[in-house]
């Protein structure tokens, strides 16, 4: 009878040992040889077990890729895995871009959004062409601004929607596109970012904000270097904004403090135009409330990079733009295309048409290359971008 009963507690125990193997063995992620290039045509690329990304958010991201490839201007690509495990995300999708090449040769215009979905991590990966310290600070803000947020809210569809917008805008409006026209343009934030007057004061006079001038030519810097400090400081820029939004503010008329309402409460204070604006999210408001006074001060906080347009009617950023290639750039002409912006709020439509540069031939390119297919490329990165978790 003994020995039965010690067969038995050893199968079971046998048992025991293989689930919690299972159980304890963490999933090993696909390798960067295994993910699939995508199809001629196609700029996304979905290897999660339940294909997170929904038909239609993948035809918005293809369309946006497109037209950025068809003018010339750059290649974006998004790849969604599962998971790494158990390398870090970031080393996977800088190796990913360079073996694929997103981007056009000699250009280096590309830009991957990758997403580890089971390990809630995000990375923006850019070309060398597209990666200078205003392109860097514009891919913290897409990530800090439309990515994460989305991710945290359980919408993974609009964080790739919302990042693959983020990151065409970044690509069109990068000094390698716009030559002529960097050197003169405002900063990133300039359109949709108003400070007070008094936050203008506080931030210009703080003690820990110099300006700091070189009075000698100094060697080119370090290329890590010089995107580890371009990050650096476009976090302090973020979070310099974040603390003069909650800084304490009083009343200019009987010097009492005022009260912050909550995104419930505020709304009653806001316009039509103004909640609408809310609820898209190109615009954020803060309403602070003076009880003494019965006294509501509202002040407005534009995102860096938002997919809405401003309406040349209302003055709302509730404008949605779409693009339609008229006449694609070749190497030997540049093209066209047709801009349209309707704005939700008013319904009120504009149409323009913009000239796009010639397409740039790189000696060590083939004259095979098809300008629409997706598997060419000859882009390289040295690792700028942004991080992201969740």
């Amino acid at each position: 009878m003994a020995p039965s009963v010690t067969f038995g507690a050893m199968r079971a125990w046998l048992g025991f040992v293989v689930l919690f193997c299972a159980l304890g063995t963490p999933a090993l992620g696909v390798t960067v040889e295994a993910v699939p290039r995508p199809a001629a045509g196609s700029w996304t690329v979905d290897l999660t077990p339940s294909h997170v990304l929904k038909p239609e958010v993948r035809a918005d991201v293809d369309e946006m890729a497109r037209s950025l490839n068809d003018r010339g201007l750059g290649q974006l690509m998004v790849v969604m895995v599962d998971t790494t495990s158990p390398r870090r995300s970031r080393e996977f999708a800088l190796e990913l871009f360079n073996r694929w090449g997103i981007g056009h040769p000699g250009r280096d215009d590309g830009a991957l959004l990758f997403i580890a979905y089971a390990d809630r991590k995000a990375e923006i990966i850019l070309g060398d062409g597209v990666d200078d310290p205003d392109d860097q600070a514009a891919s913290d803000a897409v990530m800090a601004q439309e990515v994460v947020p989305a991710f945290k809210r359980g919408d993974p569809n609009e964080a790739v929607r919302g990042g693959a917008q983020g990151l065409k805008e970044l690509i069109e409006n990068s000094r390698l596109n716009n030559p002529d026209a960097a050197a003169d343009a405002p900063s990133a934030a300039s359109d949709d970012v108003e400070l007070m007057d008094w936050e203008r004061e506080a931030f210009l006079n703080t003690p820990h904000m110099q300006v700091l001038t070189a009075e000698e030519p100094s060697p080119p810097p370090n290329v890590g270097l010089f995107a580890g400090a371009a990050g650096v400081l476009g976090a302090a820029g973020l979070a310099g904004r974040a603390w003069l939004r909650r800084r304490p503010r009083k009343c200019r008329t009987c010097n009492n403090p005022r009260v912050r309402l909550g995104e419930a409460a505020d709304d009653a204070h806001l316009d039509p135009g103004q909640r609408f604006e809310e609820s898209l999210g190109s615009v954020d408001y803060d309403v602070w409330w003076c009880a003494p006074c019965e006294d509501a001060a509202v002040e407005r906080y534009g995102r860096f990079f938002s997919r809405f347009k401003r309406c040349q009617r209302c003055g709302y950023v509730t404008g949605k733009q779409t693009s339609r290639t008229l006449r694609s750039a070749t190497y030997d002409h540049g093209g066209e295309v047709e801009v349209t912006v309707r704005c939700g709020h008013c319904d009120h439509v504009t149409t323009s048409r913009h000239r796009t540069p010639r397409r740039t031939r790189s000696s060590s390119s083939s004259s095979s290359s098809s300008s629409r297919s997706s598997s060419s490329g000859g882009g390289r990165s040295s690792g700028g971008g942004s991080s992201g978790s969740w």
